[in-house]
């Protein structure tokens, strides 16, 4: 007698099944949602909230067929979840929520996510989803350690290329730190100038963009990378306009042209992150073609 073959679950209950995904995400929201709320450089996490749920929506309408199989690897990935879960919360009931921690949270909610989506739909689905559920990454805060090192590094870098090009300008600069000695004045590279927020904001578009446009790993990696240096590029325009501003004008005269310029560096890497994703996608079509099989010519 043949037995009768395995119901296929429902769409809504195969939602209601990943109901400890759900769970585990919100608690990193939770936690998350004061970083977004109160740090200038992190308030696009909402932003990329919402696109997590977008690219779960793209996701779940070529989702593969469900399995419901409870493995080793499900009891191990959920219960590597749990205790980095409760380590976090024993650390942070001792010291507090902070950018650590935050990211220990993260990894446990992602062990969590990813048992969760091989039991449902095994190894295949947790690479099916793995970009809606970890994309939420690029929105959470640095620790303190990793940040610092990262804007104290912009802050060098971007320094040293506007002295090289003050001087190339004609205007005798120096580099002391993060500070440009100009003639009449001295200007600082502050964090903002040092293209820590534009940096952020760009990998998340990057990312974004080449997972929904691009499908050759090789091109997302040129989109990022390119989008990085525009990022970088960006910023260095704008300081250099600006310590040309207080060249000419003095220290005072640089809140005026501030914010403008800074929204003007935005739109700048916004553009160009597109045309640059429009013309890898152009590219993309044109290898996909070359490399397709020729037609059979009948005799």
């Amino acid at each position: 007698m043949n037995s009768a073959p395995k119901a296929t679950p429902s769409p809504y209950g195969l939602l209601a099944a990943l109901l400890p995904a759900w769970l585990a995400m919100g608690w990193l929201v939770s936690k998350a949602q004061w970083f977004w709320s109160h740090v200038a450089d992190l308030q696009f996490g909402w932003i990329v909230l919402l696109l997590c749920a977008y690219l779960f929506w793209e996701a779940w309408e070529s989702r593969p067929q469900p399995r419901c199989q409870a493995t080793v690897g499900v009891f191990g990935l959920g219960g590597a979840g749990l205790a980095l879960l409760f380590l976090v919360q024993v650390y942070q009931a001792a010291f507090g929520t902070n950018a650590a921690s935050v990211q220990g949270l993260a990894l446990g909610v992602l062990l969590i996510v990813a048992a969760n989506l091989r039991f449902l739909f095994g190894w295949r689905g947790v690479r099916h989803f793995a970009m809606a559920f970890a994309f939420i990454y690029v929105a959470l805060p640095f620790p303190s350690a990793v940040r610092n090192l990262v804007v104290v590094g912009l802050q060098g870098k971007v320094a040293a290329m506007d002295v090289v090009l003050l001087n190339l300008m004609g205007v005798p600069a120096t580099q002391v730190g993060s500070l440009i000695q100009l003639p009449t004045c001295t200007v600082g590279i502050d964090e903002a100038c040092s293209g820590i927020r534009s940096l952020q904001s760009t990998i998340m578009a990057t990312l974004f963009i080449g997972y929904l446009t691009l499908r050759r790993n090789s091109l997302r990696v040129i989109l990022f990378g390119s989008g990085v240096a525009l990022a970088v590029l960006g910023n260095v325009i704008r300081s250099l306009f600006l310590s040309l501003v207080a060249n000419s004008r003095g220290v005072g005269a640089i809140k005026a042209y501030h914010d403008t310029a800074g929204w003007s560096i935005l739109a700048f890497t916004v553009v160009g992150v597109g045309l640059l994703a429009w013309l890898l996608a152009r590219l993309e079509k044109r290898l996909a073609a070359l490399s397709a099989p020729a037609p059979e010519s009948r005799p």
